[in-house]
């Protein structure tokens, strides 16, 4: 068989049996097997599809949950930060029980508390900037069988989320070590515009989920119809085979009776009565079996050879 004709084995068992109901049938229930692969496949897309589509709706809700708690950050950063005469921004960082506000200072009691700090894995609240809070979480990882504390520094507001510069590592330099905050609230705008571009990425893809999950398979008709014609045919050819086997049950039952009524004592000539005692009587009976032949002289032996009287 050539499997690039596309046809299968039921197929030229019809053509070879001459039968084209057979071969309609068969023909019918390839188009049904190729439609069911077909729906199946579809069936499939539509749930990688609702699969597809229900994640990046949880996606897109979480971002604009983020969004909504970094806009308010900024919107409170913004109302509050304060500018020198120059136009750089000033940074008032209030550390608890500190009372110096000169950035060294602060830069210096910054560093002693990474040094020193043990939070054990919690954030700790030290100061405060712009009515933000200040926090520290020491953080343990082991190294060689040594385990190794490492203080990191965030800055949370009002939406509670963390933001941090530099990993949450505070600079050697006082000076610098004290912009740490100040730099970490900088990160707001880009933090906003990455959920804001994750969101209208993933949102490109929705409309095209959406139009295959509330997709209606369009050939679901035409395999209803398929099924309820090879259902019809079936039951044709069912019909249609019945009087064969029926004749081939009477032929079988007829012959039985045949030989029965054979090998049966009343096939007998006399079939259990009195022969009759003349010729013509016998005749009467045996019919076309009994031949009335005159006897005289022996025939020729070539003539009397199996001859029988």
């Amino acid at each position: 068989m050539d499997e690039k004709s596309g046809m299968n084995f039921s197929e030229y068992v019809a053509i070879l049996s001459g039968n084209t109901e057979l071969l309609e049938k068969a023909r019918i229930e390839k188009k049904i097997a190729a439609l069911d692969s077909e729906k199946q496949a579809f069936t499939r897309g539509k749930s990688v599809s609702r699969y597809k589509l229900e994640n990046i709706m949880q996606t897109v809700e979480s971002n604009k949950g983020y969004i909504d708690r970094i806009s308010k950050d900024v919107e409170a950063f913004n109302s509050r930060v304060q500018v020198a005469p120059d136009g750089t921004r000033l940074n008032p960082v209030k550390l608890d029980g500190f009372q110096a506000a000169d950035p060294v200072a602060i830069g210096k009691k910054l560093n002693e508390i990474s040094d020193k700090a043990r939070t054990h894995g919690a954030h700790e609240k030290i100061g405060s900037l712009y009515g933000f809070d200040l926090l520290v979480k020491s953080e343990t990882t082991n190294k060689d069988g040594f385990d190794l504390i490492q203080n990191r520094f965030f800055i949370r507001g009002e939406g509670q989320i963390l933001y941090n510069y530099n990993y949450g590592s505070l600079a050697a330099d006082p000076k610098t070590a004290s912009l740490n905050f100040l730099n970490a609230l900088d990160s707001m705008p880009k933090l906003l515009e990455k959920y804001q571009t994750d969101t209208d990425k993933r949102m490109q893809d929705v409309p095209v989920l959406r139009q295959v999950v509330e997709g209606i398979w369009a050939k679901e008709n035409d395999l209803k119809d398929l099924k309820t014609e090879l259902t019809a045919l079936e039951r044709r050819i069912e019909l249609s085979l019945k009087p064969i086997e029926q004749s081939e049950g009477q032929e079988n039952v007829s012959e039985k009776n045949q030989v029965q009524a054979q090998n049966s004592p009343e096939s007998t000539v006399n079939q259990g009565g009195p022969m009759p005692n003349t010729l013509q009587g016998v005749k009467e009976v045996m019919g076309d079996r009994f031949v009335i032949a005159s006897v005289g002289s022996s025939p020729p032996k070539e003539e009397r050879r199996g001859m029988k009287l």
